[in-house]
């Protein structure tokens, strides 16, 4: 996420001079367009960052916004802490770790949420707590709802919600496809919604562990239409959150055996990448294939 955003480079100064009213500032200065989950992240990313929150001070609203930092960089720290493995292969050591930090998280964002109940960014981080701490699927839909409430279409949120709603967090492979759906329906046309599209086949593939899944004709025909409907629409305009959205259609895309629809997205990339979902071994000859494509 550092070299995907240029225009959070202040964020990433002010983060390294430990210059609070400069971190209030940004927040502050951010267009409505631009949801701050994103700046949020990079922030719970930057490691050490907590030291600096724990101490950041000011009045009501920037006292909020230090609480909900800290509270998403509590929770990078507590999967950190488990660790990668599944659950079967993770330490008791491990998961009190990773406990620990996030009751701690649960109980900085609660107080966040509970005097400004508008933070998308702290409902965004309850979700993903909400899925740490196994607090269930009705929870995980009341803290979804309002992050809803606290701004329309939120994309960040969308994609967690996907996430609890895949089978290995107690959801259902047609619930979590419903969802998608949904997103990608009553959100306008151009924006980054119907990426949730993908994300919910992604799921669906890795829970099968098969290729194949991906290679199945409806599927290619949902992501080509949710690609229609977002990254490739005529209103497409790239908001904090599109290298996310586009990595995720050019993965689908690729394994489905449609070269020229990932090459396309490819392109938008640039020199940007995430971590997911293209930290899988195959990454790389892909990569390779997809440059040799592009230049040709």
């Amino acid at each position: 996420m550092v070299c995907h955003y240029p225009d959070l480079a202040p964020l990433r100064a002010a983060l390294r001079a430990e210059d609070w009213p400069a971190v209030i500032a940004f927040f502050d200065g951010l267009p409505e367009r631009q949801d701050p989950t994103v700046a949020t992240y990079l922030v719970a990313e930057t490691k050490g960052v907590e030291r600096f929150l724990r101490v950041a001070s000011g009045g009501s609203a920037s006292s909020t916004l230090a609480g909900s930092l800290l509270g998403a960089r509590l929770i990078v720290m507590a999967w950190d802490a488990r660790g990668a493995a599944r659950a079967r292969r993770t330490s008791r050591r491990e998961f009190r770790s990773f406990h620990q930090i996030l009751v701690e998280a649960e109980q900085v964002l609660s107080e966040v949420t509970a005097e400004d109940p508008d933070n998308v960014a702290a409902w965004t981080s309850r979700l993903k707590a909400a899925r740490g701490l196994g607090l269930g699927q009705q929870e995980a839909s009341r803290r979804y709802e309002r992050a809803v409430k606290a701004r329309t279409h939120p994309f960040l949120a969308q994609l967690s919600h996907v996430q609890q709603l895949c089978p290995k967090w107690g959801g259902s492979l047609e619930r979590m496809h419903a969802f998608a759906r949904e997103c990608a329906d009553n959100a306008p046309p151009g924006s980054l919604n119907a990426a949730a599209v993908a994300e919910a086949h992604l799921e669906h593939f890795f829970h099968e562990r098969d290729f194949r899944y991906l290679r199945r004709p409806a599927v290619l025909q949902d992501v080509k239409d949710a690609v229609a409907r977002s990254v490739g629409h005529p209103d497409y305009r790239p908001v904090h959150g599109w290298v996310q959205a586009q990595s995720s259609f050019a993965y689908v895309l690729w394994h489905a055996g449609d070269r020229w629809g990932a090459d396309a997205r490819m392109a938008a990339l640039g020199n940007r990448i995430t971590q997911y979902p293209w930290s899988h071994i195959e990454f790389w000859s892909a990569r390779r294939s997809l440059s040799r494509g592009i230049a040709r």
